[in-house]
């Protein structure tokens, strides 16, 4: 059935296709598939959108209500909104599938969908960046092996956005277009060698486009040239004889403003003699100019019945388009999505308001070490009371601390919207006293004439105080706004952090490789090293001894993106993006028993998210784990 698609024998195919299976006992997903392509096959070939919408409905009907053919759901209100649009009607069939798609993983090309409901209203100024985005959304989720994918709706995508700087008077950026969708048509159709014939066609569509915008500028002899191949290559047989006819009348156009009456009546002689078949493949649009054409060449050679019949024709047909298209209704499809935005935002703040509770609890933790720690320590200096003066101090400054901590926290039972705030405080409070803690243990280990015991209880008090200090660290760094930002150069930010982890890759006789140019952007320069002292601290704690750890950085056409690669254990699959929530129960200690909190991850997506940037990550377990962040040019 393909080859007889390939070949151009689409009604032979949906009778093979009707007699092969009408016997069978079909599965859902084997239904569906058989209802798309005869949706597409009425749509796209019989051109009868009334048909078509019956077999999209149906499509619809074959995967309501079953979960494990959402995506063939979401496909098929695509594919019904695809039919409305063709028929200049509109429902919430876009609106539907974008709530859901917006929430998959799957590409479904909403963008490009968007893009030319813009177009078709008008919107050529808004409709550029839907087209761009599209453009950009089919070259990740690209199939290769569909021909539909991989070149027909690229090149679409292209030509329309040259259509739409063409109807805004900017022929220079229509041009650009233009070309690029020639040079995108040349490279893809070595990939579709039983294709040529659409790929031959698709460039005689846009070979007439381009001559329209040379026009604009006034370069009439180049732009005859393209409209005389447009119409070679689309005249012939069982291809575009509709564009052809449009470029003819463009071409008409052309000869009467350059004063070539004798070409212009050749022309118009030829489309007035064409057979029914090739006049009912002119759109109305090119009937109604291609009566402007006629009344402007018989005003020219002075035959006034022929220029006022043709005057009229014209004059009724515009009227009734322009009637028909202020019948129209102005469809804004992004409210439904903004309204399905709302939904998830609420979604995100339960979780933030969850993650606050988290911290709430973190922080009651850490008093709770406090008072382990204390006790501990005044245990010991009833053993050492040579000490006791020197540990007064601290004990005071604890007790102190303590009574603001506690006024601190009836503050935050009374207000949520200030719990980022006062996690900032309590964190900050309690770097001093544990600070001091940590302080005393490393000179009470510096005196001689300790017992066994008791050293070994001193050392239990510093490595916790060290540790209370990291998670205390890491809770300063959570919820923290952007701030100011200025022009950064990346590579110096990159070696900065590399120097001062330094010790840790001694430590572990590791070697850091660099490939960075001097790029400037524009960041919060402190906030971005955080991001790339955490993503480096993580490589080195989870490598192995003697490993490698890359680092790149790599500008694109809208964004910077840097990559960390260690060669360490990687990350299982089933913790996914779960390592990047706050106090995430995957926490994993080092190669080296390196203990880790869980924040670092978090707190780094939060910085690069307030930098309009994106986050991500690539593992295979046993051998590494490279991370990624973009920053936007």
């Amino acid at each position: 059935m393909s080859k007889m698609y390939e070949q151009g024998q689409q009604d032979s195919a949906i009778q093979y296709l009707d007699k092969a299976t009408s016997k069978l006992q079909l599965t859902a997903v084997e239904r569906w598939s058989l209802l798309n392509t005869k949706t597409a096959y009425f749509l796209k070939y019989k051109k009868r959108p009334d048909s078509a919408l019956k077999y999209a409905d149906s499509l619809i009907k074959v995967v309501t209500n079953k979960p494990d053919l959402l995506n063939q759901y979401i496909s098929a209100l695509f594919v019904r909104g695809d039919v409305l649009m063709e028929s200049g009607l509109y429902d919430d069939a876009y609106v539907r599938a974008g709530k859901i798609a917006k929430s998959s993983s799957k590409c479904y090309l909403l963008s490009s969908k968007l893009a030319m409901l813009r177009y078709r209203q008008g919107s050529y100024r808004q409709s550029i960046p839907y087209f761009k985005k599209g453009f950009q959304e089919i070259l990740v989720c690209i199939d290769t092996t569909r021909f539909e994918q991989a070149f027909v709706l690229p090149q679409s995508l292209l030509n329309t956005l040259g259509l739409c700087f063409e109807k805004l008077n900017q022929p220079d950026s229509a041009i650009f277009y233009y070309q690029k969708a020639i040079r995108f048509i040349e490279e893809r159709e070595k990939m579709f060698p039983k294709r040529k014939q659409f790929a031959l066609m698709a460039k005689g569509v846009i070979y007439g486009n381009m001559a329209t915008v040379l026009i604009q500028k006034g370069e009439f002899q180049q732009a005859e040239q393209f409209l005389l191949k447009s119409i070679y290559i689309n005249s012939k047989k069982d291809f575009e004889i509709g564009d052809a006819q449009t470029a003819k009348i463009k071409l008409i156009m052309l000869y009467n403003n350059s004063g070539q009456n004798s070409k212009a009546a050749q022309l118009i002689k030829e489309m007035e003699e064409a057979s029914p078949s090739v006049k009912n493949q002119m759109s109305s649009e090119s009937i109604l100019k291609f009566h402007y054409a006629k009344w402007k060449y018989y005003e020219r050679i002075k035959n006034i019945p022929k220029a006022y019949s043709n005057l009229e024709r014209y004059y009724f047909l515009k009227d009734s388009t322009e009637t028909a298209s202020k019948n129209d209704e102005y469809v804004d499809i992004e409210h439904g999505l903004r309204d399905a935005d709302k939904a998830q935002l609420i979604e995100l703040l339960k979780k933030d308001a969850q993650s606050k509770r988290l911290l709430i609890t973190g922080a009651g933790i850490v008093i709770i070490l406090i008072f382990t720690i204390l006790f501990m320590v005044l245990r010991n200096l009833k053993r050492s009371r040579t000490n006791i003066n020197k540990l007064s101090v601290s004990k005071k400054l604890i007790q102190n601390q303590y009574e603001q901590l506690t006024q601190v926290f009836k503050v935050l039972e009374k207000s949520h919207k200030e719990n980022a705030v006062i996690m900032k405080v309590v964190a900050h409070d309690l770097r001093g006293p544990v600070s001091g803690m940590t302080n005393a243990a490393e000179l009470m280990l510096s005196e001689e004439g300790l017992s066994e015991s008791n050293h070994q209880m001193l050392n239990l008090v510093k490595e916790a105080g060290a540790n209370a200090l990291s998670l205390i660290n890491e809770m300063l760094h959570t919820h923290h706004a952007l701030g100011e930002t200025e022009p950064t150069d990346l590579y110096t930010v990159l070696n900065d952090c590399i120097n001062l982890l330094q010790f840790k890759v001694k430590a572990k006789s590791q070697n850091i490789v660099v490939a960075a140019d001097h790029i400037i952007v524009s960041v919060n320069k402190d906030k971005i090293a955080r991001v790339i002292n955490n993503l480096i601290t993580n490589a080195i704690k989870f490598s192995s001894v003697n490993s490698t750890i890359s680092i790149a950085a790599v500008k694109e056409e809208q964004e910077v993106v840097v990559s960390i690669a260690d060669q360490g254990v990687g990350i299982p699959a089933h913790m996914g993006n779960s390592i990047f929530e706050m106090f995430s129960e995957n926490g994993r200690v080092g190669t080296a028993s390196e203990e880790s909190f869980g924040m670092g991850l978090a707190i780094s997506k939060q910085i690069i998210e307030n930098h309009k940037g994106r986050i991500w990550y690539t593992s295979t377990v046993g051998l590494g784990t490279t991370f990624y962040f973009s920053l936007p040019l």
